[in-house]
């Protein structure tokens, strides 16, 4: 009981990305808002919110001032604070468009479990952290859930399924962008971790996503300029300061903010094991809303054709990380038992 009423930020975190990986779709198909404006806009956003939400408790708390609690992360870590920044906004990006052309539940069964394998093994590589039997067993676990993801797209009727497979492009453009989602995301957490170190996990959200809208700012600028006012061959930009698509994006922006705070929040609480566990969750709550709601027709929008070998492949995917993330609870227990 005590673990739940600890944990319970991580799950709003987890409800928060399904949500906000949801709503792309819409804003991307129905207002016909291109995912780099969708990024920009809301990420930058996001990160001016957490910004001033750790200035307003850093000012309650009595700990620095605001200036410095403003500029510190920006002078003393900015080597840091860039390079995460960048892979963060190579990650968004890619995020937002691969829902647009795959769908919200094949992007995040994609992402979510390839991204944990990645940081795995990039900090294996990088940073000479150990990898050990159980984590090896927990990235097998999750790459068969990634595998099962990528074939979830294919129709099967009993024969016809592997003439489907020799005749259906397996791995789709969005789906590649899923994958190169999850490796900037992963080469992301590497220096977030670094800098989590020094400052602490707000200030860090804060900081990064800021920093990657305005990077998301500045290609968006120079999309404008190549395509002479537009922002794509199609997209208008006088198309996106209507006040219907500024509303969508005013309020879509507090989605990114609520999940970075209450991640940054279970963070300090669990630690990073616990809260990469249950933030997890979002694989499968995202197949499970987008299937309730294109079921009860509030919201359609574009699922895998084969809803079995998707949820299997979240569920396994969900098995694999919980597995992966038993590395630090077994280590915990040992040094316990060993004092």
């Amino acid at each position: 009981m005590l673990l739940i009423l600890r944990s319970w930020p991580v799950f709003i975190y987890a409800l928060s990305i399904s949500v906000e990986s949801i709503l792309i779709e819409p804003l991307t198909t129905t207002l016909s808002i291109p995912p780099i404006v969708i990024s920009a806009v809301s990420i930058t956003v996001a990160g001016i919110l957490l910004l001033l939400t750790s200035t307003l408790l850093y000012r309650r708390n009595k700990i620095t001032t605001v200036a410095s609690t403003s500029s510190l992360i920006f002078s003393k870590s900015k080597r840091n604070l860039l390079y995460a920044s960048v892979s963060l906004a190579v990650g968004i990006l890619t995020w937002y468009d691969s829902i647009s052309r795959v769908g919200a539940s094949k992007e995040v069964l994609l992402a979510g479990p390839l991204e944990i394998i990645l940081i795995v093994i990039l900090a294996y590589i990088f940073l000479r952290e150990k990898l050990d039997k159980t984590q090896v067993i927990g990235i097998g676990v999750t790459i068969i859930g990634f595998f099962l993801a990528i074939i979830s797209d294919i129709s099967y009727n009993n024969s016809d399924f592997f003439f489907s497979l020799n005749h259906y492009s397996v791995v789709t453009f969005g789906d590649i962008e899923a994958i190169i989602s999850s490796l900037g995301f992963a080469i992301g957490v590497l220096f977030l971790t670094k800098l989590v170190s020094i400052h602490s996990p707000l200030e860090v959200a804060g900081a990064s996503l800021f920093v990657s809208g305005l990077m998301l700012i500045g290609l968006l600028i120079v999309f404008v300029s190549i395509f002479q006012q537009q922002v794509s061959p199609y997209i208008q930009v006088s198309m996106l300061v209507s006040p219907v698509v500024i509303i969508a994006l005013s309020l879509f922006a507090w989605l990114p903010f609520v999940g970075a705070l209450f991640y940054s929040i279970g963070l300090s609480r669990l630690g990073a094991a616990l809260t990469g566990t249950i933030g997890s969750s979002s694989i499968f709550l995202t197949l499970v809303l987008q299937l309730a709601l294109n079921e009860s027709g509030v919201l359609y929008s574009n699922l895998p054709q084969n809803i079995l070998l998707a949820g299997l492949g979240s569920m396994i995917g969900f098995i694999g990380i919980f597995i992966i993330h038993m590395h630090d609870h077994a280590y915990c227990f040992w040094k316990r038992t060993n004092n």
